[in-house]
């Protein structure tokens, strides 16, 4: 009996101090760090749009070439994201990050330099260098917290992920134009920019540190536990009910053998809910596969990416050009239209940032229990015509508060954004693809990112000057405006055409349910 009974300790015993990190409080840490792995990463990419002004004034640069700024940044990751991801897949996303995070640090670097020299091809320079390690590492923060999240709350973890780095743009957006405007020196603006990214790259080590031992620890866990080799299920928490079951969906989805499922059909529930319970010695081995299979994805594989994969990830591209490319000039934008300083118009701008980053986590927690995924996306592109057309229309001639409401529209974009739509890639998506699937995306992403900065400042430079002759920025503004109207009813298009297609098709977007108890 005494036997027994110390046996039953050292199993005990065994369960807490081998428990994975992924299994712990330790997660939440893990998905911490990686949203601050990107908060330098944003704060840097926006310093010129907070110095817009002043940018175009000491280095005597029209709007074309100001915002080749940011089309440099964009340009090679029209290419390199997807090399990037499949080598996310081949060497694994702890080497990937460090290295990527590494150019980054370089990447500033030489805008640093640029910014005190006040030149220009430094800063072009600088800039694309930054470019080829800021792309790349998104995928690969995304490729991490896929795999630390597999047990459920994908939604939520790159919600997070997309929204929270996002206040180091808005930190930027509101101390950088304090910064210049106090030193009035470009390259200490832009230092203060590379000491944050120098304290990302610290957080990325630490994440990679978490990373190899959670990875560790779940080895020994399963030698020493193999009785809890699947998923442990809290019992009294219904959310990890649902957590549970999109980890599920995620493992199945590309299983050919299975249907999608009546939820008012119970006595087909059931028999599905047998056959999951049956099978998760094998499931759980097929996870695990999973992520040993890295080193097998080929150029050959992306014939398996299905139509959903690819109208989802138009939609995707289109939707970042209707965000970032606007704020890109939205220092700028808001002086002009509406009447505000360099310093107010910055201040302004952290409001869409701030609040996705409040917003987005309320959001991914709803949206892994929602079960019409499809129709929250055409609901994300609407909201994006809402919010261009009242950046169009709305006017003042002094700075006033109504041009917030916009803003406030803006962010509940990239909410939707970060929670709905860059969530969904793993579902349409086999399992051990996601890391090509992303960088697969970033090109799309990329492609768009560098032709809209060029189009939108060719659409100012051509309309500055009014029919009397005169210089009219105003003019230039509202014609961008009508552009990015324009591209927002053309995505809505598409994302009523996915939602059509998912209905008809596969119904990967459409498959979630809850399990009746």
């Amino acid at each position: 009996m005494n036997q027994s009974n110390d046996e039953v300790s050292t199993i005990k015993q065994s369960y807490i101090t081998k428990q994975p990190f992924q299994k712990t409080w330790v997660l939440w840490l893990a998905l911490a760090l990686a949203c601050l792995l990107l908060f330098g990463d944003a704060y840097a990419f926006d310093n010129p749009m907070a110095l817009q002004s002043t940018i175009q004034s000491q280095m005597g640069l029209n709007n074309v070439q100001f915002n080749m700024l940011y089309s440099i940044y964009s340009a090679p990751n029209i290419i390199l994201p997807f090399f990037g991801g499949i080598l996310i897949d081949k060497i694994g996303v702890r080497v990937s990050i460090f290295i990527f995070s590494t150019i980054l640090i370089f990447g500033q670097g030489i805008v640093v330099i640029g910014g005190y020299t006040l030149s220009y091809g430094t800063l072009l320079a600088g800039r694309c260098i930054f470019g080829i390690g800021s792309e790349s590492l998104n995928a690969a923060q995304a490729a991490i917290m896929s795999k630390w999240f597999e047990g459920g709350m994908v939604s939520l973890a790159l919600g997070l992920c997309l929204s929270i780095p996002k206040l180091g743009s808005a930190m930027n957006s509101f101390v950088s134009p304090i910064i210049q405007a106090n030193h009035n020196e470009l390259g200490f603006t832009f230092l203060i920019g590379l000491f944050i990214v120098i304290f990302s790259w610290g957080c990325g080590l630490l994440l990679i540190y978490l990373d190899k031992k959670n990875e560790i620890l779940m080895e020994e866990f399963k030698k020493i536990n193999p009785q809890f080799l699947t998923p442990i299920k809290e019992k009294s928490e219904s959310s990890d009910n649902l957590s549970q079951e999109l980890s599920m969906q995620l493992r199945t989805n590309n299983n050919n053998h299975i249907n999608s499922i009546d939820s008012s059909d119970y006595s087909e529930s059931f028999l599905q809910d047998e056959e999951e319970e049956d099978n998760e010695d094998d499931e759980d081995e097929q996870t695990h596969n999973v992520h040993d299979a890295k080193e097998e994805i080929k150029l050959s594989d992306l014939k398996n990416l299905d139509g959903s994969y690819w109208i989802l990830s138009i939609i995707i591209m289109l939707s970042e050009a209707l965000f970032v490319p606007f704020l890109d000039n939205g220092n700028a934008f808001f002086q002009v239209k509406f009447g505000f300083s360099q310093q107010q118009a910055g201040g302004l701008l952290t409001i869409p940032y701030v609040f996705a980053a409040l917003v987005t986590p309320i959001i991914g927690i709803y949206s892994d229990k929602i079960k019409q995924r499809s129709l929250l996306i055409v609901l994300t592109t609407v909201i994006f015509i809402i919010t261009h057309l009242c950046l169009l229309l709305i006017h003042c001639d002094s700075a006033c508060g109504v041009s917030a409401l916009p803003l406030l529209s803006l962010g509940l974009c990239y909410s939707f954004y970060s929670a709905i739509l860059i969530p969904s890639i793993p579902l349409v998506v086999k399992p051990q693809m996601i890391g090509t699937a992303f960088g697969l995306l970033g090109v799309m992403q990329n492609t768009a990112l560098a032709l809209f900065p060029l189009i939108t400042g060719s659409i100012y430079n051509g309309h500055v000057i009014n029919e009397y002759g005169q210089l009219d920025p105003f003019e230039g503004y509202v014609y961008q405006s009508y552009f990015f109207v324009g591209v927002s009813f053309f995505n809505c298009i598409i994302a009523i055409s996915l939602y059509i297609f998912d209905k008809n098709g596969s119904q990967k977007l459409s498959r979630l349910r809850t399990k009746k108890m």
